[in-house]
């Protein structure tokens, strides 16, 4: 089944959005986040995607206590990431009730790091593959590591990872539709589920990354500013 996910991003313990994962360029919607990670639920999500921008960027987390008390009070799984770095973190965020927890960075620097975490946690590991100029971004989509995107997942794939989420970083908040292409060629080398995310805009973009043998998409600002119905599109 194709899942479609809502995003909430938090950055200083509010529910905002990034354009290009920039962070002088931030829309605050919510200074709430539980209260939408529900209304998400109410409206019929199967699943939601949380990322700690302020972990993303420095590797300190900051709202992992927003992150474990929506995953307490949601009756849906979960997946969290920005800055979770150590295995006592992520050890802990799955006890609260975390579904998965995804790497990013430490997927990059950290190849022997990942692999312990893939050995001990399974599935609950899922790695963001960030892209830009098919390149991998890290630290928040601060850094450019020298790795492609296809080499970074292979290796990743070898060292235990089950799952990608793969986000186009030229696309991402700017409403301008996912890089379908770009997904496409992605799943058809990597051979795990892959998840979609940056650009989603419409339905008809929804429709054609279902084409494309990806797991699911996650959307973001399209379903902040009104342009999506999550209702209409489940």
């Amino acid at each position: 089944m194709f899942e479609i996910i809502p995003a909430i991003d938090l950055l200083d313990s509010k529910c905002v959005r990034l354009k290009q994962g920039r962070y002088d360029a931030e829309t605050v919607y919510s200074d709430d986040p539980l209260e939408m990670a529900k209304r998400w639920q109410a409206a019929g999500a199967k699943r939601l995607h949380i990322i700690d921008l302020d972990g993303a960027r420095t590797g300190i987390p900051k709202n992992v206590e927003i992150i474990k008390a929506i995953a307490k009070a949601l009756d849906i799984p979960v997946e969290a990431g920005g800055g979770i770095r150590n295995f006592d973190l992520i050890k802990g965020l799955i006890k609260f009730g975390v579904d998965r927890v995804i790497l990013g960075t430490t997927a990059v620097n950290n190849p022997n790091t990942l692999e312990k975490f893939c050995q001990e946690f399974d599935d609950h590991i899922a790695v963001a593959i960030d892209a830009k100029n098919g390149k991998a971004a890290t630290d928040g989509w601060t850094k450019i590591s020298k790795k492609d995107t296809l080499t970074l997942a292979k290796e990743a794939v070898s060292l235990g990872v089950k799952r990608f989420i793969y986000t186009d970083i030229s696309r991402d908040g700017m409403m301008s539709g996912p890089n379908v292409s770009g997904i496409k060629k992605f799943i058809r080398e990597i051979h795990v589920p892959v998840i979609a995310s940056g650009g989603v805009s419409t339905k008809d973009d929804i429709d054609n990354l279902r084409q494309t043998g990806a797991e699911g998409c996650i959307v973001g600002k399209a379903l902040y500013e009104g342009k999506i119905r999550l209702e209409e599109i489940l």
